[in-house]
């Protein structure tokens, strides 16, 4: 679909008054079913979040695990709880997921692992132990309770500011030996969907049409590239001690092309074409 007319559609969504309502009745009558693409990405992307978390040192077993920005469908709690975290609490800025949406999930994990017999035995929500926050408020937590705090692909879009919060909230809620995982995905989400466009298109757009675009679809993202989150992470409490990117070699020599605005065009390429990176974290 080309980007612009999604833009459209999804700011038509995102602006109705009534679109939450629309959205629910529209689950009801026709299900929710997810993207079969998108639930293997999430797979692939748990696996490299543990793989961070074996290397980091932490583990999940009897873990207490807070995943930010959960969304509507909820493979990763299920997939932690599954490999035998203790507690996990799932978060969104507004609810997303419910009975419909679980239960899909949980129809396509059970597709995916015929074998696996936790998966197969999964009944209903209750029965596991995930608790959903929605929205997340940190003070609800009891100060160093959480031993993992990880993400799939969310901290792309939340504003730098609000991840400065965000982290400087959950700081007192990490126990001193505790860690965070995130993946995060610095490409243009809109080329996700129009390969006509670059990985990195949004780099060439004025300050004002990024802003306008984000109030939209309310779903944008920050732009900011790899190198960029250190100093948030640091700043709010944090230290790296191991880090994972994903150099895209194609988008290495497109970014020498492009009309990049400032700060962009100052950056460079080798910055610019990491497009996937994942953080490991301790607190400092």
């Amino acid at each position: 679909m080309n980007w612009k007319k999604l833009l459209v559609k999804k700011t038509i969504v995102g602006r109705l008054p009534f679109a939450d309502n629309l959205r629910k009745r529209k689950r009801k009558i026709f299900g929710y079913l997810p993207d079969a693409e998108n639930m293997k990405l999430t797979i692939k992307n748990y696996e490299r979040i543990k793989d961070a978390l074996d290397k980091s040192g932490a583990g999940i077993e009897g873990a207490t695990i807070l995943e930010i920005g959960s969304g509507w469908f909820p493979t990763i709690p299920i997939l932690l709880a599954r490999d035998g975290a203790k507690k996990v609490f799932m978060s969104d800025l507004n609810i997303h997921m419910d009975d419909i949406t679980f239960r899909e999930t949980v129809a396509y994990l059970k597709r995916h692992f015929p074998s696996d017999d936790y998966i197969q035995k999964i009944t209903n929500f209750s029965s596991l132990p995930i608790e959903y926050l929605a929205p997340l408020n940190a003070s609800n937590i009891r100060d160093k309770s959480i031993d993992v705090v990880t993400s799939n692909t969310v901290l792309e879009h939340i504003p730098r500011s609000d991840i400065y919060s965000l982290f400087l909230s959950l700081r007192p809620k990490v126990s001193d030996s505790g860690l965070m995982v995130h993946l995060i995905d610095h490409s243009d989400h809109f080329e996700h969907f129009d390969k006509s466009i670059s990985r990195v298109e949004f780099l060439t757009w004025s300050e004002e049409k990024h802003a306008l675009i984000n109030y939209l679809i309310k779903d944008g993202e920050n732009r900011m590239r790899h190198h960029e989150y250190h100093r948030v992470f640091r700043d709010s409490g944090f230290e790296v001690i191991n880090e994972e990117v994903d150099l895209d070699e194609k988008t290495l020599e497109v970014v020498k092309t492009l009309d990049l605005v400032y700060p962009y065009s100052k950056m460079l390429p080798e910055q610019l074409a990491v497009l996937t990176s994942i953080y490991s974290l301790k607190p400092a």
